[in-house]
């Protein structure tokens, strides 16, 4: 990038040593003749909320999010509303976060909020306090860019140095999940703000780079990279070519100081008072100022004082850099001061505003530093590598699910998202437990899922015939259909009581139960176990426990008719006998009479 180099020292000089201006000229009409080119990052990214459950399926479901700290940030006086209501009709180069779009997306048409940390049931769940504020926040920054450059981090604004600080299978498997993510994210935030984005920049944390977070970057998609100018070489130059072939990137350098200075500029916490004070479950992040949706309504933006705006002004005004870039959580109040300082300079002429295309003109070649180097202090906000391992586990959970589902298209959407969000940068300024509390959601709403499709317990069956049918029911609590499985029924003793239909295939609507027909023949009377399993038909293993039950044979045999029998004989023959003694006593009656009359 052509630049004058002595035009920017004599401001600096000017601005720093209070330098006079040389006789018939003055510092404004130095700075026009050569103003400073650069591109304003203007960030729009927080902590993810939103998880891989939903309460309903297809048009219907509703997302879950694991607080409701995001309707206060979308509301009017919340962090997120002022950053977009201050970049909004200013000539800056828009960088979002597309989770945070989406979000907004989802919460605008209903959504739920987990009762608590314990639970990955979508059943526990309340309504959402921020449908109006994210379909107003939405609003707001569809105006606010159109007509601007607006480029899209990875979704979710991926780690990059946490990911490539611990190759190996978790990190390409988790790679891959962002890197498939991609297509389908910009073309839904495309849809929404109704712009075309730009995609392929990356913003590692604090701007530093290696070898190995420029590789793994260019995995990514990532073209472009914001760098502090740690680990990149040759130092102070603009910007930089690193790498080669496919993972060539540019990195664009921007001045350490001005974002340091922005990050410490905090907004005024919201009031006190019982209607400004959050629900429990919406716990603001660090950084964040989160009003609640009712307190917000009415509050007055946060605005940067006098000295502030002057000091950030005269920081813009040093800035020898190609880019101008803000802390990630920037305040509402930082934003208003940064406003108010380009400003200044593009109407007093020493700032000339472009986008971050033209910001990587005329490269030099560079190296980024060795992974070793990488700063110490940076290191020990990363995440872990169990903490990727256990984010990448949820590929075997999710794919387990997807094998008996009749359309996994959607939850292996939803998991993906939920897990790429576990990967986020903005995790390094949240508690240590934020993050795992987060990510295990997303495994416990995956192992619930696969307990919620089972076979419903049985204890006795009664057979009382030779050929039955013996009903097993399969209940299935998930809310979408089920298809992809077979029912396989044994019996301990087939010479006592034969399974006629060994393997049924089995399909069940969302949240119903599902009963199917065994048909068995006894062959002799007693007891028999009958063990009944569910089986994927996609690989032949097992789904679930086993449930076996027993059953009682007590059909009629030939024995039994043959007891019968007898037994009818007996009355009969007691019956004939009984005829016989009448007879022979009404015979001797008559003989008696006779005898009688002849005397």
């Amino acid at each position: 990038m052509a630049r004058n180099g002595t035009a920017r020292a004599w401001v600096v000089c000017a601005m720093v040593l209070g330098a006079t201006a040389l006789p018939g000229t003055t510092p404004e009409a130095s700075a026009a003749d050569d103003p400073t080119r650069a591109a304003v990052v203007w960030p729009v990214t927080t902590t993810p909320h939103m998880t891989a459950a939903a309460l309903g399926s297809g048009a219907d479901a509703k997302p879950v999010f694991d607080d409701d700290s995001l309707a206060g940030l979308f509301a009017p006086g919340g962090r997120l509303r002022e950053v977009v209501e201050a970049g909004k009709g200013r000539d800056v180069s828009w960088v979002l976060d597309p989770d945070v779009v989406i979000a907004a997306q989802e919460m605008s048409t209903g959504y739920r909020v987990a009762k608590n940390a314990d639970s990955a049931s979508p059943q526990d769940t309340t309504e959402g306090t921020g449908q109006g504020a994210a379909r107003s926040w939405l609003t707001a920054l569809k105006e606010a860019v159109k007509g601007r450059e607006v480029w899209l981090l990875p979704y979710a604004d991926t780690d990059l140095a946490s990911l490539a600080h611990h190759p190996g299978t978790d990190t390409d498997d988790l790679t891959e999940v962002v890197s498939g993510l991609a297509a389908d994210t910009k073309k839904r935030v495309d849809r929404i703000l109704d712009i075309s984005t730009r995609s392929g920049l990356g913003w590692p944390a604090d701007g530093a780079l290696d070898s190995a977070v420029t590789a793994l970057g260019a995995k990514l998609g990532v073209t472009r990279v914001l760098a502090s100018g740690q680990g990149l070489t040759p130092a102070g130059a603009d910007p930089v070519t690193v790498g080669s072939g496919d993972d060539k990137l540019t990195a664009l350098p921007y001045e350490a100081d001005l974002t340091t200075a922005l990050g410490r500029i905090k907004d005024q916490a919201p009031d006190p008072t019982p209607s400004a004070t959050p629900s429990p479950s919406s716990s603001p992040s660090p950084g964040d100022s989160t009003p609640s949706p009712s307190a917000s309504a009415s509050a007055s933006p946060d605005t940067a004082d006098k000295d502030t705006v002057d000091h950030i002004t005269a920081l813009v005004k040093a800035n020898a850099r190609p880019v101008l870039v803000p802390p990630r959580n920037l305040s509402g109040t930082a934003a208003d001061a940064l406003g108010e300082a380009i400003d200044s300079g593009t109407d007093d002429g020493w700032l000339d505003l472009q986008g971050l295309r033209a910001a990587d003109d005329d490269p030099v070649k560079g190296t980024a530093g060795s992974p070793s180097a990488y700063p110490a202090r940076l290191r020990g906000s990363e995440l872990e590598k169990d903490q990727l391992t256990d984010a990448a586990g949820n590929l075997d959970r999710l794919a387990t699910l997807s094998k008996v589902l009749a359309d996994p298209k959607d939850t292996t959407a939803s998991v993906h998202a939920a897990m790429a969000r576990a990967l986020a940068t903005a995790w390094r300024v949240e508690e240590d437990s934020a993050q795992r509390t987060f990510q295990e959601r997303t495994t416990d709403f995956l192992s619930t899922s696969v307990k919620s499709l089972r076979l419903v317990p049985k204890t006795t069956v009664t057979l009382t015939s030779g050929d039955a049918s013996i009903p097993v029911t399969v209940d299935n609590a998930l809310q979408q259909e089920v298809s992809g499985l077979e029912l396989r029924v044994t019996s301990s003793d087939s010479e006592r009581l034969k399974v006629n239909d060994d393997v049924i295939s089995v399909s069940a609507e969302g949240s119903a139960s599902h009963t199917s027909q065994i048909d068995v023949t006894a062959k002799a009377n007693g007891k028999a176990r009958l063990t009944a399993q569910l089986y994927t038909t996609s690989d032949g293993k097992p789904w679930g426990d086993e449930m076996t039950f027993e059953v009682d044979v007590t059909s009629v045999s030939s024995g039994a008719i043959a007891v019968v029998a007898a037994g009818v004989g007996l009355i009969v023959l007691a019956a004939v006998f009984r005829m016989r003694r009448v007879r022979r006593r009404n015979g001797n009656g008559d003989g008696q009479d006779e005898s009688v009359q002849k005397d």
